[in-house]
């Protein structure tokens, strides 16, 4: 279930764990939205915030909310599980997980998916000049 507001005073702090994101009021700490992702339930979720948008990556999907309010925009299931590293690029969302890499419009179209057969597995730092994000090993 999904709740949401249609004004949220900037800025929200967004918050994320156990598939789930937050958005909080940084003043007071109270919760203003909240949505429930599709995932395992114990997993982490990593996230990129933009000024329109925040893009969130669990272990078995990845996701777009309007930001401030919270409201799902779109929601679809990654080719790989495991938890992500999540780097938004232009205008391309790529999310690797295990030694692959998926390459999504911002729409949510899976664009391409590379699986680096025969590379390994393992957590993916990903980069282009001046953004990269390393890989969370821990957990």
């Amino acid at each position: 279930m999904s709740e949401y507001r249609a004004t949220a005073a900037k800025p929200v702090l967004v918050a994320a764990f156990l598939d789930q994101i937050f958005g909080v009021d940084p003043a007071t700490g109270s919760v203003l939205w909240e949505h429930k992702l599709a995932g395992m339930r114990h997993s982490s979720t990593a996230l990129v915030i933009k000024p329109e948008a925040v893009y969130a990556a669990t272990f078995s999907g990845v996701a777009c909310l309007r930001y401030p309010t919270g409201e799902l925009l779109w929601e679809t299931k990654t080719a790989a599980w495991g938890r992500a590293t999540l780097l938004l690029e232009g205008d391309r969302l790529f999310v690797a997980k295990h030694g692959e890499i998926e390459c999504f419009s911002l729409t949510g179209t899976s664009l391409w998916h590379n699986r680096f057969k025969g590379k390994g597995m393992g957590p993916v730092t990903l980069g282009v000049p001046d953004n990269v994000i390393q890989s969370d090993d821990t957990g």
